[in-house]
């Protein structure tokens, strides 16, 4: 990794530069920051699949988890830092604990608006999502979270799992389709154990790792955590269990009257939050009960409250079946 060294070191002085920017830029681009986080798409999911468009809502899901789960795997491949744990002259503007290279900002941002544009392909979506995700990525640099190195392979990532998924999509869903209830939720299972069995292998070459003494000012981090993984692959299980049986189950309507799905937001955000809370601060923080309480999130969000809201009257069912991605 000596080149990589030698590149981030070479890589400081503009990130020190775009640091001297006024001050009322730092707002702006805290703000920006947030487009490329897969939290944002995962909270705004929810909007978009109980009240808009479910199958977007899961195609964009499934995107968005596909390159969150890419983007960790690569980061304990590589463990690269940021750039304010190898510099003191870098101002730490928001604080990170995992490695640094790729840049999850810039590929989640790639993915996500990515899929948003190629759906609505409309040119105007295109330069909108182009120009938010370059955005994005100055964000990621002058935050000093990231090399512009880092950014760049965030962007190729994301665009190459963009792309690959647009691939796969269709063949892959008619597979999916073919299979029986339990099959599906068995391949829900597999899936999620192999998302957590791959970041453990991109970790086994370190064994034994600890901080370099020249990364001093990254101060208490434990970037080879596998919590985000664990994290993830919960969300994953659930996503895909619960697309599964809401498909079996008939599927739903997510029209009807702006009061009508504001409900619906209120009620569904309102028992999420409640789930969130007591798997984050009522129940002990182990990785069980960290994929428990986020598998148990992505089945509220994808099964539990349709059903919920259909026994309400809150939602209708859907005339007509509606594929699971």
């Amino acid at each position: 990794m000596d080149f990589l060294d030698d590149l981030h070191r070479a890589e400081l002085e503009p990130i020190i530069w775009l640091q001297q920017w006024p001050d009322w830029v730092r707002p702006v681009l805290e703000l920006v920051s947030v487009f490329g986080t897969d939290t944002f798409f995962l909270l705004c999911l929810p909007l978009l699949y109980w009240c808009v468009d479910p199958r977007l809502a899961l195609r964009l899901a499934l995107t968005v988890m596909v390159s969150a789960a890419v983007n960790s795997i690569a980061k304990l491949a590589l463990h690269q830092p940021r750039p304010y744990w190898i510099d003191a002259r870098v101002r730490p503007l928001s604080v990170e604990g995992a490695f640094g290279l790729p840049s999850g900002h810039a590929q989640n941002g790639t993915a996500g608006l990515g899929r948003l544009a190629v759906t609505v392909a409309r040119p105007w979506v295109w330069w909108t999502a182009g120009g938010l995700t370059g955005l994005v990525c100055l964000s990621r640099v002058y935050l000093g979270v990231h090399f512009v190195t880092d950014v760049v392979t965030g962007v190729l990532l994301g665009a190459a799992v963009l792309m690959l998924v647009l691939k796969l999509e269709r063949p892959l869903t008619a597979w999916w389709r073919g299979l029986t209830l339990w099959a599906q939720l068995a391949a829900s299972a597999v899936l999620s154990g192999a998302l957590i069995g791959a970041a453990g292998l991109a970790n086994a070459p370190y064994a034994g790792w600890s901080l370099p003494a020249g990364w001093s000012s990254a101060g208490q981090v434990a970037p080879e955590s596998l919590t985000t993984i664990v994290t993830m692959a919960g969300v994953l299980f659930g996503t895909l269990a619960g697309a599964s049986i809401m498909h079996r189950a008939g599927w739903f309507d997510a029209g009807g009257p702006l009061g009508l799905r504001a409900a619906r937001w209120l009620l569904g955000t309102a028992v999420a939050a409640l789930i969130w809370y007591v798997q984050r601060d009522l129940l002990p923080q182990t990785d069980v009960v960290t994929y428990a309480g986020y598998a148990a999130l992505a089945l509220w969000v994808q099964l539990g409250a349709p059903v919920t809201f259909i026994r309400l009257g809150l939602m209708s069912r859907a005339r007509q079946a509606q594929p699971v991605h």
